[in-house]
């Protein structure tokens, strides 16, 4: 399977912060999240949408023209390799999920895990 470092910067709480008596998020809401988006693979016929085969990108998750013209000029730099193409828009696709599953990939989408990529 293709591997996909994700790379999310965490600043160091300020003491505020750290003394806010405000809840996290509690393990039972994300589980209900998680288990969504895996419902939403399961509909595409694979466990998590990383597993999604590269044949079927496009027609799992096609994408706007505004998504399409963020990846070619990645892929025309050289920030983006053919393999890492993949990668990106399936965690894209997870990110759009987590929104409100659609039958296209935005550059909202896309410009997220291209963020997340990089770090």
């Amino acid at each position: 399977m293709d591997r996909f470092d994700l790379h999310v910067a965490v600043g160091r709480p300020s003491v505020c912060e750290l003394l806010d008596s405000t809840p996290a998020e509690s393990s039972a809401s994300v589980a209900q999240r998680v288990a969504k988006l895996r419902a939403l693979a399961r509909r595409r016929g694979v466990l998590a949408n990383a597993a999604l085969p590269s044949a079927s990108l496009e027609l799992q998750a096609p994408l706007t023209k505004a998504a399409r013209d963020l990846l070619e000029r990645q892929l025309w730099s050289g920030a983006l390799s053919a393999s890492g193409l993949d990668r990106v828009r399936r965690v894209a696709l997870t990110l759009a999920d987590l929104d409100a599953p659609k039958m296209t990939l935005d550059e909202i989408h896309v410009a997220m895990a291209l963020e997340l990529r990089a770090g």
